[in-house]
């Protein structure tokens, strides 16, 4: 199971996937020493000089390598889901951690001095640092995330996979919605009935793919 979903691929393919460039840096980590992102950039981006999204690893690297067998940054999900944000016009930005929520943070703000919006896609167990940092953004894309009761503060899309079977996602971010709605926190939210958790790696359908472009379409409206 760890090798099948390190390879998987998201279910959703849009032209130039494939063709978009990608370049290996550094970035100073929280604690000053330098750590690997990779940075994959479109050949029509939408602006100069044009968003980045920080997709955020949620668990460190050790943590990650253990249980699934690779770095997050290095798992098909992963480059797939950069390809599909660069090929969005965005620059799509994975990266390494030693200490999740810090790193990320850091990430985000060596990123935002470059120039440019910043946004945040984090999905499953990387929700509670992806909603954490996204503060130092300016908008994120959450797919059936552990919340952990945090209330995103900036604009958010968040999909629901009604079918999740992650003991306490569901009841958590059932909970969430009606506390973001009565802070009137700018959510939007997406419920996909039949979908699993992990429905992008798992769910060939349709409405997947749906849901994955309304998320694009979400970070474009907000980051231009």
């Amino acid at each position: 199971m760890r090798h099948e979903v390190a390879i998987r691929r998201v279910l959703y393919e849009i032209p130039g996937m494939r063709s978009v460039t990608v370049r290996e840096e550094e970035f100073p980590g929280a604690d000053g020493q330098p750590l690997p992102m990779r940075i994959y950039q479109a050949l029509n981006p939408i602006a100069d000089p044009p968003p980045a999204v920080v997709i955020v690893a949620g668990y460190p690297d050790s943590g990650y390598v253990q249980h699934v067998g690779w770095r997050f940054m290095d798992i098909e999900w992963s480059i797939s889901m950069a390809q599909l944000i660069a090929a969005s016009g965005m620059v799509a930005i994975t990266h390494s951690n030693r200490d999740p929520e810090p790193d990320a943070i850091a990430l985000i703000d060596y990123v935002s001095k470059k120039g440019g919006a910043v946004g945040v896609w984090g999905i499953s167990g990387s929700g509670p640092v992806a909603i954490s940092v996204m503060s130092n953004a300016r908008c994120g894309v959450l797919i059936n995330p552990v919340t952990k009761g945090i209330c995103p503060g900036v604009p958010a899309f968040i999909a629901r996979a009604g079918q999740d079977d992650t003991p306490g996602l569901n009841a958590a971010l059932d909970l969430l919605v009606p506390v973001a709605l009565a802070e009137n926190k700018p959510l939007t939210l997406v419920n996909y009935p039949e979908a699993p958790h992990a429905f992008d790696l798992f769910r060939d359908a349709p409405e997947t793919g749906r849901i994955l472009q309304q998320g694009l379409d979400f970070l474009r409206a907000h980051l231009m």
